[in-house]
């Protein structure tokens, strides 16, 4: 199963626009997971580690679905860029920066960070048997570019 998933995103990232190529249903699985794994591993800016204020908190996803979604759609970009040799973590710090200018918080930054990695590890690793081409790579810096220009809204 997830070799094929693997198989349908590679070949999505080649033929088509990078945002939401992970499937809905295994982008709403990542989210549950990273909340699974965030509490008491996520950093905040002053070097601790986040903890959640009550039980009740550490089930509730700290941001909205909609810019959960943008981090997802941004960290297949960055695991893209990072495929084809191309400057990825100034995506990625362009992607947290944005969320800091909306006000979001350390803990919801830092969740955003989890599932941009998330979503660029997928991508790093279904692409590693292939090699990025002229085509793809221009591609790629030209989405980079769009994706810098949206932010976080995505819009």
């Amino acid at each position: 199963m997830r070799t094929a998933a693997l198989l349908l995103i590679a070949m999505s990232l080649v033929n088509a626009a990078v945002a939401g190529v992970i499937p809905n249903e295994q982008r709403k699985a990542l989210i549950q997971e990273a909340l699974s794994n965030f509490w008491g591993r996520a950093i905040n800016s002053r070097g601790e580690l986040i903890q959640p204020a009550s039980a009740k908190e550490r089930s509730i996803v700290p941001v909205k679905d909609s810019v959960a979604q943008r981090a997802l759609d941004a960290g297949e970009l960055s695991g893209l860029a990072e495929w084809c040799g191309l400057d990825w973590e100034s995506h990625y710090r362009s992607l947290t920066r944005a969320a800091r200018n909306k006000g979001l918080s350390d803990t919801q930054v830092a969740f955003i960070s989890f599932l941009h990695g998330t979503a660029q590890g997928i991508i790093v690793e279904a692409m590693k048997d292939s090699a990025c081409g002229n085509e793809e790579k221009s591609r790629a810096m030209r989405w980079l570019n769009e994706s810098r220009e949206r932010g976080l809204t995505g819009t």
